[in-house]
């Protein structure tokens, strides 16, 4: 019994000093950058979006996902571009009806 006592002792101590060992040399994590202000970050999403780079939209996590009005104003900003896209075809569409 004191063996076995002993052993758990031991392995638990093993535990310690290989995760303190193991935290020194591989670090505890890398700390992400700050985010910029929240009109900085819509402003970032609108200029990625405008331009095309969906890669590039990012938004702020936040307990329950992502920032809703980050989220909110990328729809919008693309719901936006898609009905003036249509506007434009439609225009395009009737001038060449007419010619």
């Amino acid at each position: 019994m004191l063996t076995w006592l002993l052993m758990i002792i031991i392995l638990a101590a093993l535990i310690v000093v290989l995760t303190w060992i193991f935290a020194k040399f591989f670090g505890r994590g890398e700390q992400s950058q700050p985010m910029p202000e929240n009109n900085d970050v819509i402003e970032h999403n609108r200029h990625a979006v405008g331009a095309g780079e969906i890669d590039d939209i990012m938004f702020e996590t936040v307990l329950r996902g992502y920032r809703q009005d980050q989220v909110d104003d990328v729809i919008a900003h693309l719901k936006w571009q898609v009905d003036s896209l249509n506007a434009q075809l439609a225009e395009k569409a009737a001038t060449q009806d007419f010619s």
